[in-house]
């Protein structure tokens, strides 16, 4: 049966050729049953030589809109707020992706501390603050600047001096505009506002030497296809400009991953009910790439 359906394709010039699929799993680093135990640092800490609890409430009222709650020692606690009112908001979102992807990262790389981090669209800095209260020395960026002084703002309430924020658009970022690579790249919640993934994964992968965490948005297709959908920058949750953006399937991102020359990689498994509607509704997923 297989001979007749190879002449037929032959007939109309196509031909099967076996392929040789890369490794996705980290073979011989495997990841240990046991995941280390890490939660993210909250509330934050503050530094006794910061800003009063006024001084705070006045900082955080210049800016309408927060696109994570905050909360800091002594009590003192910010939500999220949207533009829309009628938004469903998650207060515990970022912290049960945390409690997602860090415990893996954590498992394959090891202690933070000393490590060189960037978190790219780190809009108000939260996984960058978290990174330097767990000792990298982390560089965020993000191209907005209302959201580079929302990172500063937290960056100033906690006291951490090992993190620094930049604006910048993503299509800038380089090796040498960071003075060399990264330990660990974050590319969280940026990939389906871009148009082009391949060349943004590409892009992400250049700027690490051990360790990517791309976490994004999927179409929920068995098929390997990439969504263009017309996104208006109406806010901050929105790319920097209108235009076309790509949203692909997971099949899609290992196809890129596969292309682009990715060492290895794997998608991490969701361990518990306890997360965001869109993860258990595979509209959002996480993988852990070895770049080299």
């Amino acid at each position: 049966m297989r001979h007749v359906i190879q002449n037929a394709l032959h007939h109309f010039g196509y031909e099967i050729h076996r392929t040789q699929l890369l490794p996705k799993k980290l073979p011989n680093r495997g990841i240990p049953i046991e995941l280390p135990s890490v939660s993210p640092i909250w509330p934050l800490p503050r530094h006794p030589g910061g800003p009063s609890d006024d001084q705070i409430r006045e900082e955080f009222a210049k800016y309408d809109f927060w696109h994570y709650s905050y909360a800091f020692d002594g009590g003192l606690s910010f939500p999220i707020r949207y533009e829309n009112p009628r938004a469903v908001i998650n207060p515990q979102r970022a912290r049960q992706r945390f409690m997602h992807f860090f415990p893996y990262l954590m498992a394959v790389g090891g202690s933070l501390r000393g490590k060189r981090v960037l978190d790219i669209a780190c809009n108000s800095g939260f996984w960058s603050i978290q990174c330097a209260l767990l000792g990298a020395e982390v560089v965020g960026f993000d191209g907005r600047p209302e959201l580079i002084q929302q990172a500063e703002l937290i960056k100033s309430i906690v006291g951490v001096r090992n993190v620094e924020f930049k604006v910048m658009d993503f299509w800038e970022m380089s090796s040498q505009s960071f003075g060399g690579t990264f330990d660990i790249v974050l590319n969280l919640g940026i990939l389906y506002h871009l148009t082009n993934p391949l060349e943004a994964l590409r892009l992400t992968i250049s700027m690490a030497r051990k360790y990517v965490v791309l976490d994004t948005e999927v179409y929920p297709s068995r098929q390997p296809v990439l969504k263009l959908v017309w996104e208006e920058s109406t806010d901050f949750r929105t790319a920097t400009s209108s235009g076309i953006v790509t949203n692909p399937s997971k099949s899609s991102i290992d196809l890129m991953l596969r292309h682009i020359g990715a060492h290895r990689w794997f998608e991490i498994p969701l361990r518990t009910t306890d997360m965001p509607r869109d993860y258990l509704d595979n509209k959002r997923a996480s993988w852990l790439i070895e770049a080299a």
